[in-house]
Formats: structure tokens, sequence, C-alpha cells
């Protein structure tokens, strides 16, 4: 038997995740508690029914390896496969790609309040985890606030720049109004002018995600829709070792997929719509807030507007406040596949999906043979893509607006310039 029951099971679920991931296919609506004066919140744990939840652990993404590998799927933590492969190296490639997909998608942020005793020199040690940062604002401390009100997102600088439009910014001040990585040690930033009072820094960054312990079973940071990427990014390093690993043909085919996956990413909303009772709420990308309206999260009032940062923040502009409160908001998601977990569960697709899912399952159950079916099963991919392209001109013939949508997510991204990184020719 070429394949086991586990393994189909494995198909057919990524064949869903990709099927949402590429067409936005299942909406379900969910609410946001406010909290008074809380700007932020996670859609990951913050939203109720637990649409957008982050599930798919680093022992899900292995034996899907091992499947790939032809390798058999043993219990997390132990190696009962050929000396082709071994359990360090499926690890490893995973935390490069995860780490990777993160840097290169947005998708996860992290927000977190760092506090700051006042130095001469201005600048505060970030943790080791971040890798970008996307926002900074500066709190000063209770009496400073009280006196200058000046808690707004802080412009994004070099030290050259600065010292062009203010000569004199090493000098410290009561008003920060920059910040700079360019010029400062890694896991440095530097605040414009260094601030003459103790305070906060308020900063949304794209971390890295915890190191994985191939022992251990633990949720990975990637949203479970998005995580097929992750396998991809992983084939193509494992498929482009040394000795009996090689496999030119088929870790290209791996590297397409991976690059497709960051591309549609990259541009792929997660709430389409956002309400407070019966008033509809405008969505917008956290950099337009900070660029247009920089003093937005200053006073705590009735929400107005939803800001969006990847696809698991967002904020509430202005902070909900207490007159008018408690505040719940409403919003319309794409929410993650429903993969059922039991042989009796309702697959949730229409019967014109059906056989599309399934030649998508099809496809993935034949990489394992080799480069040569993998290549006959290329007209099983195509028909899946062709199906999804008429999934969306669909959608977009509903929604003729749904580009607005589109652009906050291209709005996000631009707030920072985005890291190229070097492909070979």
């Amino acid at each position: 038997m070429h394949w086991v029951a586990a393994e189909l099971t494995v198909y057919l679920r990524e064949a869903l995740r990709t099927w949402n991931a590429w067409t936005s296919h299942w909406h379900d609506r969910g609410t946001l508690t406010c909290v008074p004066a809380q700007a932020f919140y996670d859609l990951t744990t913050d939203l109720s029914g637990s649409l957008r939840a982050q599930t798919v652990t680093n022992w899900e993404l292995i034996a899907d390896l091992q499947y790939a590998l032809l390798e058999p799927a043993a219990a997390g933590g132990t190696w009962t496969g050929t000396d082709q492969f071994n359990l360090a190296q499926l690890t490893t490639a995973l935390q490069r790609r995860i780490d990777q997909f993160l840097r290169e998608t947005g998708c996860q942020q992290t927000r977190a309040a760092l506090p700051f005793v006042a130095t001469a020199s201005g600048r505060i040690a970030l943790a080791e985890s971040v890798l970008i940062v996307r926002r900074a604002a500066w709190l000063p401390g209770a009496a400073a606030a009280a006196a200058n009100q000046w808690n707004r997102p802080l412009l994004r600088e070099d030290d050259w720049g600065a010292s062009s439009f203010l000569p004199s910014w090493r000098t410290p001040s009561d008003q920060v109004r920059a910040y700079s990585v360019s010029d400062t040690p890694p896991l440095d930033l530097q605040l414009i002018p260094p601030p003459a009072v103790d305070g906060t820094l308020d900063l949304v960054s794209i971390n890295k995600s915890a190191t994985i312990d191939e022992l251990v079973s633990a949720v990975i940071a990637i949203p479970d829709d998005w995580a097929w990427v992750i396998k991809w990014g992983a084939l193509a390093d494992l498929l482009s070792g040394d000795g009996l690993a090689l496999d030119p043909a088929r870790a290209a085919y791996c590297e397409a997929r991976w690059q497709q996956g960051i591309d549609q990413c990259v541009r792929t909303p997660v709430v389409l719509n956002a309400y407070r009772s019966t008033t509809t709420m405008l969505t917008a990308a956290l950099a337009e807030a900070d660029k247009f309206s920089p003093t937005w999260q200053l006073v705590p009032a009735v929400p107005r507007k939803l800001l969006l940062a990847g696809q698991n923040l967002v904020a509430s502009w202005p902070p909900p406040g207490i007159a008018g409160g408690p505040f719940t908001l409403t919003l319309d998601v794409v929410r993650n596949a429903p993969v059922p977990s039991a042989g009796g569960d309702i697959l949730q697709i229409s019967a014109d999906v059906y056989d599309t899912i399934l030649d998508y399952a099809q496809h993935l159950a034949l990489f394992k043979q080799g480069p040569g079916e993998l290549e006959l099963a290329q007209g099983l991919l195509d028909r899946v893509a062709r199906a999804a392209g008429i999934e969306l001109q669909l959608q977009q013939a509903n929604v003729p607006e749904r580009a607005a949508q589109t652009r906050q997510q291209a709005q996000d991204g631009d707030a920072v310039p985005r890291e190229q990184v070097a492909v070979p020719t």
C-alpha cells in the first residue's frame, strides 16, 4: 500500500487549508470585547469562537515532512526512519523557514510596552526575538504626560536625517519625535532626541518564533491556513542537501510553492467588516492612522475605526472610553478552514468544491512518488489553481470594493521598507 489512512487525512486537511488561503472561502462573524483605554487586540486570542486561533504544532509539520520524504511518521520526539534524514534536520529546516516566513510576510505582529530609564544616549536594548520594528510610540512618565500630552507615533529616521532636520537632536528633550535602527548596534533602538524623562516605548514588531524543541509539541506562531507554506519551504531546504537527499527537480518545485505562498499571504485581508452595535466602523491600516492622525491614541472615546496590522493585530481608533461603554465590536473575518476532526463531522464545502479539494489532495499524495509522478500530476495543480481563480473572480463580482480591503494589507506592508531577499540567478 502506498498510503495509509492517517497520511491521506493529512493531505485532505492541507487541501482544505490551502483552498481557504487561496480563496478566503470561509467567512464567519466574531466579537471583540473592548477594555477601557486598551487600544490593541490580538485576533488569535481575543476574537470569540477561536475563528483565528493558531493550532498547528511543530509535530504536525514534522509528520507532514516525514510523509513527503517517504519516512514513517513516528510519534513526536522519536525517529524511526532511514539515515537519509533525521529529526534534527527536519526541525532545523522548520525553524529557519518559520522565521523567514514571519520576516517576509509580517503576518504575525507583536505589541509590547518597554519601560525606559532616561539615559544620555537615548538608546534602548530590544529583545533578541525582535526581527523588524514596524511601529514605535513614546509615552513619557505620568507627570510629563500630564504637562506635555506627548504620546504620539514616532517617525522612522536615521541619524543622518535627524541631523539634517534637528541638528541638536543629541540633546535630551521631553518631546521625542523619531526613532532609528539604522545606525545602532543590532537589537538597539535610538530615540530622537533622547528622552529627558523616564517613560515607556510602545513597540509593534515582527518577532522570530520560539525555538522549536523537537521533543516537545508546541503551537507555532503561524496562521493555520498558511502552515503549508512552511512545509514547502522546509522541503526545499531538505531536498537541496548533499548526497542521497539531493533532488533538484522537486527542490525547485517546493521553492516555487514557497514563494507563491509568500506572495499570496502579504496581500490577503483577514478582517472584512467591523461594527460597533449597529454602527459600521471603517477599517484602515495602522500605518495609515499614524501618518494622517498621529493623535488617534491620545484620548479614549467611542471607537470609530478599526486599525489593522498584519493578520493578527487590530486596534480601536480611538481607544475605548468608559462613557457609553462597555463596547463590543463585531467583526466579519476570514476564519480558519474548518477541518473535520472525526469521521462523522460535516465537511463545510459546497458540492462544486469537492472535486477540487480531492484533486489537490491527490496532487499532494503524488509528491513522494518522485519528480516523474509529480510532473505528471501538474495538471491536477493547474486545475485547482484555475478553480481558485474563478472563485476569486466570483467574490470580486459580488463585492466590487474588495480591492480596498486588500489595500489595507499593502499599506501595512509599506509601513517600513520590506527586506528584499537575494535570489540567485
